[in-house]
């Protein structure tokens, strides 16, 4: 990402895929990082074991709580689009899954 489109999204508090914080998963391996955005919606970000749909390093799947689907093998780019589409979602959007 260009240093003045980062300092940008700096400036406006907008979370981008660097802002995730990944955490081992003890019970099923690979990796998972997990962000809830003010507007109520959220991301969850998984990868790195067989059975998920990206390695974990360069490509991981996601949900997202405005819809039932799974994402698989997306990069870190395509993981700050859909980002940035959760963030600029009303808060009147329906939100599903975990709370």
């Amino acid at each position: 990402m260009k240093k003045s489109v980062k300092q940008l999204l700096e400036k406006r508090k907008v979370k981008t895929f660097d802002d995730l914080v990944f955490k081992n998963r003890p019970l099923f391996g690979g990796v998972q990082a997990t962000m809830e955005f003010p507007n109520g919606h959220k991301i969850s970000v998984v990868g790195g074991v067989k059975g998920l749909h990206g390695d974990g390093v360069n490509t991981f799947e996601i949900w997202r709580s405005c819809d039932f689907d799974i994402k698989g093998y997306l990069t870190k780019d395509e993981i700050t689009s859909e980002m940035l589409e959760l963030q600029a979602m009303s808060e009147d959007v329906p939100k599903i899954g975990y709370t």
